[in-house]
């Protein structure tokens, strides 16, 4: 029993230690890169058949495609016009921009735990019914019942403890809302997401692994990313800044090529008072 408890003792605080790295990680780039046209930070999406553009869009949101790829993915199941939505998670903002501008929302609300992200993001964008707030995705800083859907993308593997999270997720959508989710987990890990997700009291409706969308889109995007990474970063930093973006050959990019990391997408709802699949 006491080494039990010392046990998740011990990994309470490593979680904690771990986000408190990673709010340092975000705040440093969001204060000290603010390069304008730097308005996404995930590995993006592209099909895997036919044409790797998919959906039409203006020349200036063509530069980053793909990273906008992916939130048309996650939001592809839901008709989100109309609705008012919530992105945890929102960093420099260019998801909840999209979002707002072509999907329609009544309302969007980017949250973020990195203040000078979201000073970016509220400098950058002039949108009607587009705002960013700072707050934390473990204490949310808006009522219960406050949105039709909830998104993350790429962010909730720097919680320190995903169960709040998405405690927080099913406290704040309205009955019937939904939750719109992708991320990356190793390998080992995955099924601990996916008993997160199960006893989160929300209804999952779809999980699809889009591994092999996400290298092809780091493949199709690996000559731009490097190329703003490059016009970006002194040299000492470089090699860390290129790890980050996942470009080819470097380790991250290895551990989803051999299968070590996997990334998947899920569509999950609050409703019937939570009811969960077996």
């Amino acid at each position: 029993m006491k080494t039990n408890f010392v046990s998740a003792l011990f990994s309470s605080i490593l979680a904690k230690i771990k986000g408190a790295l990673w709010k340092l990680c975000y705040q440093h780039m969001a204060k000290s890169y603010r390069r304008e046209d730097w308005k996404f930070m995930n590995y993006g999406y592209a099909p895997l058949e036919g044409n790797p553009e998919m959906m039409p869009l203006s020349q200036a949101d063509a530069l980053e495609r793909y990273c906008i790829q992916l939130y048309r993915h996650v939001a592809s199941d839901v008709d989100l016009a109309g609705l008012e939505v919530l992105e945890i998670g929102s960093g420099r903002g260019g998801g909840a921009d999209y979002i707002k501008r072509y999907l329609k929302p009544k309302t969007m609300m980017g949250v973020d735990f990195a203040k000078d992200a979201v000073a970016f993001c509220n400098r950058n964008y002039c949108v009607d019914g587009l705002a960013f707030k700072v707050g934390n995705a473990e204490s949310l800083p808006f009522a219960d019942s406050s949105f039709d859907a909830v998104v993350n993308v790429e962010s909730s593997h720097c919680y320190p403890s995903v169960a709040a999270f998405l405690g927080q997720v099913k406290r704040v959508l309205r009955e019937g809302g939904h939750f719109l989710f992708a991320d990356m987990r190793s390998k080992e890990d995955l099924s601990v997401l996916r008993e997160q997700l199960r006893q989160s009291g929300m209804t999952l409706i779809r999980e699809t692994e889009i591994t092999p969308n996400v290298l092809r889109a780091l493949k199709l995007d690996n000559e731009r990313r490097t190329a703003m990474i490059a016009q970006m970063v002194r040299k000492s930093k470089l090699k860390g800044f290129l790890k980050f973006a996942g470009v080819e050959d470097t380790k991250f990019n290895k551990m989803l090529k051999n299968g070590e990391m996997v990334y998947i997408s899920c569509l999950l709802q609050k409703s019937n008072g939570g009811a969960m699949h077996p």
